[in-house]
């Protein structure tokens, strides 16, 4: 009687998000990956250019009005210059005045070693530009040796939270992901949250992971194991909000209460997504 006293009668509030793919362009070449197109260095390519800057802003203003956060990824490709990604956080940002989430420590390092300018310079331009905080990444587990296996490409996981810290002094406050897939062993949950809760966040996003065709050992996750990815965050990450990425086709709003009871302050569903 006393679970279900307190028992919350409705889930935790829902945040509509519309997602702007700079580009699909990639070299990284990760095991799980079906969404960017690889795009080999030396060679040329069919895959489609980056999003205009012109198509950006005529999408944008047809934007619903549920909107409550921009996620602009994408640039891990050697076509587009550093001033391209900052004109289209400039063109989104002058059309939105909401919260812009605008790349992750991939896509700055990438910056960094490509135009070798300073981490901070390139952070400091992202947020003239009106960006309000760095986002998690696309898959991004800080265990060196999952991100050894499927995807040896990315910088060390160290590396990673390191660049991303530096957000703070710049007011590009960061935020990090935990996956939630069958395939993450229990001791492979506790070495990532170990290594989160040895830095600062603004926020945790929690994916559920797609299951891929082409790596069918990688599956998704159940919403019991979920809800206990979900409190185990909790556990760990006393302080920071924790965000639910909705999968395709959402969650019931059964499911949305067991995971706000389980500790998830909120979630992040799809209302668009703007691609190249």
């Amino acid at each position: 009687m006393e679970a279900l006293q307190n028992y919350p009668l409705e889930p935790a509030p829902i945040t509509g998000v519309v997602k702007i793919t700079t580009t699909r362009h990639c070299w990284m070449q990760c095991r799980f990956c079906d969404f960017s197109h690889f795009t080999p260095v030396l060679y040329d390519t069919k895959v489609p250019s980056c999003l205009p800057l012109e198509d950006a802003e005529s999408r944008l203003a047809q934007m619903p009005s549920a909107v409550g956060l921009i996620k602009i990824r994408g640039g891990l490709s050697f076509r587009e210059p550093f001033t391209y990604f900052r004109s289209l956080v400039k063109t989104v940002a002058d059309g939105f005045r909401g919260p812009i989430q605008a790349f992750s420590p991939i896509e700055v390092n990438q910056w960094h070693r490509v135009e070798q300018r300073p981490v901070r310079e390139l952070l400091a331009e992202l947020k003239w530009a009106g960006a309000t905080g760095l986002g998690p990444g696309g898959s991004e587990i800080l265990m060196q040796s999952w991100r050894d296996r499927l995807s040896p490409h990315r910088i060390e996981a160290t590396a990673w939270a390191s660049l991303a810290q530096l957000g703070w002094e710049i007011g590009l406050p960061p935020s990090a992901m935990i996956l939630a897939g069958q395939w993450l062993s229990e001791s492979d949950i506790k070495s990532h949250l170990q290594m989160l809760s040895a830095y600062s966040w603004h926020h945790i996003e929690v994916k559920v992971f797609r299951a891929v065709a082409m790596q069918p050992e990688l599956e998704a996750m159940h919403i019991l194991s979920l809800c206990r990815l979900v409190s185990e965050t909790r556990d760990t990450l006393t302080d920071t909000p924790i965000y639910v990425n909705e999968p395709p086709g959402g969650l019931s709003h059964d499911a949305r209460i067991l995971l706000s009871r389980s500790g998830a302050d909120g979630f992040y569903t799809t209302l668009e997504a703007i691609e190249p």
